[in-house]
């Protein structure tokens, strides 16, 4: 009896352990996303901004 309780004790805390890691993974890869999308919307606007500087020097 006492043989089963520890190997599903330890089922258990592999199971808690591999959600742990998951999560961390989710996290850095929603933060990576989040970051991509902000350098583009930043790179966008640069872009923007270059067009703009060079209509304004071109006339």
């Amino acid at each position: 009896m006492g043989y089963y309780d520890t190997k599903n004790e330890a089922r258990r805390i592999s199971k808690l352990a591999s959600q742990n890691i998951s999560s961390e993974q989710n996290k850095k890869e929603f933060e990576l996303d989040s970051q991509s999308k902000f350098n583009q919307e930043i790179q966008a606007e640069f872009h923007e901004r270059i067009k703009k500087l060079g209509e304004k020097n071109g006339s």
